[in-house]
């Protein structure tokens, strides 16, 4: 169904005003001649409001004789031309409403209808609908027009929870009515707190199910028990594949030899991160390498936070008009605005774990980091040199990668890097004490994550179309999804590109150990039968999926996610490949340097206690099912010492002192 205006030829569609999920835009043929038109992310309805022009409506293509048939708003037969405030039609067993000011008249004419207003008001409402029927649920709310949309968010660390409260400004087209249909994506309430009332109206989604709810104040609770920048160090142990302080140091010396750092933001960007991490762990352990690795992590943020005439890579540059700060060099398309929270993550993060030992560059560069933070999560709507929330969907719940999108709509890829975003910028917040940033990264890393786990993973089930023959998607589109990436065919990074860079943040795709090992099974079996096609096209032999077969750039993200829920196998496989002669996968430092702390560190602390949470945003809970020992860990970058109370549940069962400028990790609480 069209709907357009008799003789109307609009030169183009404008934005004209936007809200966090509402856009209205003009469609114009002359100052005196436009329509514009309203729509809203999970709004079933659209509302065209017409200035000189009168309404047509159209079915299919011109001079097609597919029959449409007219009901009233009661879901009966309607002959026309009649005058009515609300028609329905059904056209290739598709059911639409049309809603109208009192006394419009409808007409047949061509493969459509005629529209003429009464009197002065001049607009149309569309709906689609799953039965006639629903024409009366729909008609109670649809003349409530949107005219702004906010999302507003407060953090409660006592609490370990993000509670979001969405609000629809509206006026009445007619009547007193000002409650909008709004729809709400599994995201919005499946695993969180809400006492939205469904009506009994769903659609159907690329997302799954759209639950329709009418109101003009939603609230939605997220759960967020905190994350901390980097584990404490791994224990002494006993008994096979136990910790190697002299491997540990060989991996920090590595790194801390290796001056060089990537020219453009993304390559760049993960040096900076690797220089910020492995400092923090070499202090943790005492390592003599500390002090280089930490001079490498200064020096590396000060030339990509400074500016020296003729410099060609390593700084940002602001572009006013685009209200944008760009990377040199940049890359992926970053230049376009493409990916700019994948890449700028990696640098929030990084100095955030530099502030912690060198507040000088606070003092210095704090400024600088934030601007780098604002650039892609700009949480503060008085600062107007960015848009808000630039790379983030408020209604869809997670971010989009392209910059200016493009025909087939917006998409992102890494989802990973995306939660990465939030929680450098939650890290950055604690560093510089800013609460305002602290709760922008908890409302961010607390929805995206949720959405990550439903449209990418599918985790309720309720996301994927029967359709869909795989358990995981590696691009999320506008419209539906893609099993495929934009650099390799392979599934194996299909299920890598979610799962990277290894840390603590990565610990939402963890609820459940259980479910994330079969993910990985998913993975290893997808790979196979690919391998399998490809090995018998080309008459080679098939390949198993083992890190063997992986190599250094792949193998470093699975054994990276296998520490996660298996820090035991992981540590045996660690092992197994830097005792294989010849190898060359864990032997190059690289991401192995975290990744062999990481998993020591795992086998020591156990998993996540989803249970139990700190008064500390940078905080987490670990329980280790073998000793039935609780570890809690806070990271705190300040220069002061702080009282963290913890929690079970909802109650208070103790607290701890939380050192300054370190991470802090005890078993027993004060």
């Amino acid at each position: 169904m069209t709907v357009g205006g008799q003789d109307f030829h609009p030169s183009a569609a404008r934005a004209k005003e936007w809200s966090d999920w509402l856009v209205q835009f003009r469609m114009d043929e002359s100052p005196d001649k436009y329509i514009d038109v309203t729509i809203g992310e999970g709004m079933p309805c659209a509302w065209f409001e017409y200035h000189g022009v009168q309404p047509t409506i159209a079915f299919g293509k011109p001079n097609e004789k597919t029959a449409v048939q007219f009901f009233d708003a009661t879901a009966k037969p309607l002959t026309l031309p009649a005058a009515s405030s609300a028609i329905g039609v059904t056209y290739h067993d598709r059911s639409f409403a049309i809603f109208a000011p009192d006394g419009t008249r409808f007409a047949p004419e061509g493969n459509g209808l005629s529209v003429t207003f009464a009197g002065d008001q001049a607009y149309l409402i569309a709906c689609p609908l799953n039965d006639p029927k629903d024409m009366a649920t729909v008609g109670k709310y649809a003349y409530a027009i949107p005219r702004d949309t906010k999302l507003s968010y407060t953090y409660d660390p006592d609490k370990a929870q993000v509670a979001t409260t969405w609000t629809i400004t509206t006026d009445a087209l007619k009547g007193d009515n000002h409650a909008v249909l709004q729809g709400w994506l599994p995201h919005h309430y499946s695993k969180t707190s809400s006492d939205t009332k469904f009506l009994d109206l769903t659609y159907l989604s690329p997302r799954g199910p759209l639950k329709i709810a009418a109101g003009e104040t939603f609230s939605i609770t997220y759960p967020f028990n905190g994350l901390i920048p980097v584990l404490p160090p791994p224990q002494k142990e006993a008994g096979p594949n136990a910790f190697d302080a002299e491997r540990m140091h060989d991996y920090f010396s590595q790194v801390a030899a290796k001056k060089d750092y990537g020219a453009d933001t993304y390559w760049g960007g993960k040096d900076v991160l690797r220089y910020a991490e492995t400092a923090l762990m070499a202090q943790q352990l005492g390592d003599d390498t500390y002090n280089d690795l930490l001079q490498s992590n200064r020096e590396s943020m000060t030339n990509w936070f400074s500016y020296s005439p003729g410099e060609k890579d390593h700084y940002f540059a602001y572009y006013p008009k685009f209200r944008s700060l760009v990377g040199i060099k940049p890359s992926y398309g970053s230049e376009g605005f493409n990916d700019h929270h994948f890449h700028y993550g990696y640098f929030t993060y990084a100095s955030a774990c530099l502030i912690q030992n060198d507040p000088q560059f606070a003092a210095d560069y704090g400024e600088m980091a934030k601007l780098v933070a604002k650039d892609y999560a700009n949480w503060d709507r008085t600062d107007k040199r960015f848009p808000y929330f630039r790379t983030f969907d408020i209604w869809a719940g997670h971010s989009w990668a392209g910059g200016t999108g493009s025909p087939g709509g917006q998409n992102q890829e890494s989802s990973s890097e995306a939660a990465q975003s939030w929680a450098g910028l939650l890290y950055l917040g604690q560093a510089l004490n800013d609460k305002d940033m602290i709760a922008a990264g908890a409302m961010g890393y607390a929805m995206e994550t949720r959405a990550i786990l439903e449209y990418w993973f599918n985790e309720s089930g309720l996301s994927f179309s029967k359709n869909w023959k795989h358990p995981v998607t590696g691009m999320v589109w506008s419209g539906g999804y893609n099993y495929g990436t934009y650099f390799s065919g392979d599934p194996a990074w299909i299920y890598a590109i979610q799962w990277l860079p290894t840390s603590p943040m990565l610990s939402y795709l963890f609820h459940d150990p259980s479910w994330a090992q079969k993910m990985y099974e998913n993975m290893q079996r997808d790979f196979e039968q690919h391998d399998a096609k490809e090995a018998s096209k080309k008459k080679r032999p098939a390949k198993p999926a083992t890190i063997d077969t992986f190599g250094p750039a792949l193998g470093n993200v699975m054994i990276g996610y296998q520490l996660q829920y298996d820090p035991a196998g992981a540590c045996a496989e660690l092992d197994r490949l830097w005792n294989k002669p010849g190898d060359k996968i864990v032997h190059d430092a690289g991401e192995f340097t975290v990744i062999y702390y990481q998993a020591h560190a795992m086998r020591n602390l156990g998993r996540v206690d989803w249970t139990c949470h700190t008064s500390s945003p940078t905080s987490m809970v670990y329980i280790n099912d073998a000793t039935k020992t609780r570890t809690y860990v806070v990271w705190n970058p300040s220069t002061t010492a702080q009282t963290v109370k913890v929690y079970e549940g909802d109650k208070l069962i103790g607290r701890l002192t939380a050192a300054p400028g370190k991470t802090t990790a005890m078993n027993r609480l004060e």
